[in-house]
């Protein structure tokens, strides 16, 4: 195994990274402590334009948590980061992507290879659990394959994942220019097998041959949804892969529009491949698998945390997204990354909480504007009532002073 080093964090996002022999990402998400914005969330940097959801926050009774946006630029992994040790070492390097993005040495996942040889993989386990049932959601972050490193994915699959699995590809193999993932999958039925391991890398035999089942392009998330099947030559064991590919999530930013609204509904239906087995890790990637893949997994657990009504009732001071965010950070480093990302999940948080609370409202028979009014009344029959009681005791005491 990789000799793991101490965890180096920049005291802020402009300090220079370690040198490799390839690109850095910036990790201005993973410095100093949380902090609040005095700005609407539509003012942070890379928010999505504002919706009609908006007009309808000055009668919507807002939980304190969704009346601010915090600075994902100054969120730390949990306050705490020279505790957490990053993976390391000549093997590591030549496996990661990115320079500065390593798993924490006691949170990476290990693939199975035979005794002395080295099972790093860039990956990480990540654990979310229901606020009010208690029950966890599992993944694994992971980045982009590499050239090299592509069979490595498809070990890790195969020994981590039921079937079926479930993948989530939040990223183009190619973005202005430059490599953010090999594809490591077939791409269409023209060619619809590939060998992986062909050349036996750990030596125990296992080979895979990964066959192209379906795709189809799905316009309700605006993803590629293939079937695969994954068969190991030496046992004969296979096992079905869905793969889900999404890709209108630009690099260090979040999708806007239709882009938007296809993510949120990509997220049930990864949940919905996965439903058979829902202790089965689901396996997200981007290009680094940190930003747009933590911000994905955050938005899964909070849009759960919402359906199940954890987040009707927040207490003053908590943030359940900002709790979540460090949940993930404790995990892997610099999970959602970038203040537009940071603000995406807020903003669709209160538009979700909006939806929510309107719902709630017309099955109560009590429209928005009707709520705002009932209120309105109620505090009028409580000046009334008031003013009733005090005249009455007013009355008793001019009695009482007559006698």
């Amino acid at each position: 195994m990789s000799t793991p080093s101490p965890l180096q964090v920049p005291a802020s996002p402009a300090s220079s990274k370690r040198s490799r022999s390839h690109e850095s990402i910036p990790s201005s998400a993973a410095v100093s402590s949380l902090s609040i914005e005095n700005s609407s969330p539509s003012s942070a940097k890379g928010a999505s334009p504002a919706n009609s959801n908006e007009a309808a926050t000055d009668k919507a009774p807002i939980p304190p948590f969704l009346s601010h946006t915090r600075s994902g630029s100054t969120a730390a992994n949990n306050g705490k980061p020279a505790q957490w040790m990053r993976v390391s070492g000549d093997i590591a390097s030549q496996r990661n992507r990115y320079l500065n993005v390593d798993p924490f040495v006691n949170n990476c996942v290990k693939l199975q290879v035979p005794q002395g040889q080295d099972g790093y993989i860039n990956a990480s386990p990540i654990v979310l659990k229901s606020s009010k049932t208690g029950n966890t959601k599992n993944f694994i972050a992971t980045q982009g394959p590499r050239d090299n490193t592509h069979s490595h994915m498809w070990r890790m699959i195969w020994h981590e994942c039921a079937s079926p699995a479930v993948v989530v590809m939040l990223t183009q193999t190619h973005e202005s220019g430059r490599e953010k993932c090999f594809r490591y999958y077939p791409n269409d039925l023209n060619s619809p097998k590939m060998v992986v391991n062909e050349h036996d890398e750990f030596g125990d035999g296992d080979v895979w041959e990964v066959t192209l089942i379906s795709v189809t392009e799905d316009e309700h998330t605006r993803s590629k949804i293939r079937e695969l099947e994954m068969k190991n030559r030496n046992s004969g064991e296979s096992k079905t892969v869905w793969h889900l590919l999404f890709e209108g999530w630009p690099d260090f930013s979040v999708p806007e529009g239709a882009d938007k609204e296809a993510l949120l509904n990509l997220v049930p239906l990864s949940l919905t491949k996965n439903s058979s087995n829902p202790s089965n890790p689901r396996i997200v990637h981007c290009s680094a698998g940190v930003g747009r893949s933590g911000t994905f997994i955050a938005l899964d657990h909070l849009l759960s945390e919402l359906a199940e009504g954890s987040l009707d009732d927040v207490p003053q001071g908590q943030d359940p997204i900002e709790e979540t965010v460090e949940a993930l950070r404790t995990q892997r480093m610099m999970m959602v990354q970038g203040e537009s990302q940071f603000a995406l999940l807020y903003e669709t948080l209160r538009e979700k909480w909006i939806e929510r609370w309107r719902s709630r409202m017309a099955r109560n028979g009590v429209g928005a504007e009707k709520h705002a009014a009932s209120e309105d009344e109620e505090r009028e029959a409580k000046v009334a009532r008031l003013a009733t009681e005090l005249e009455a005791e007013m009355r008793q005491n001019a009695a009482a002073a007559e006698r």
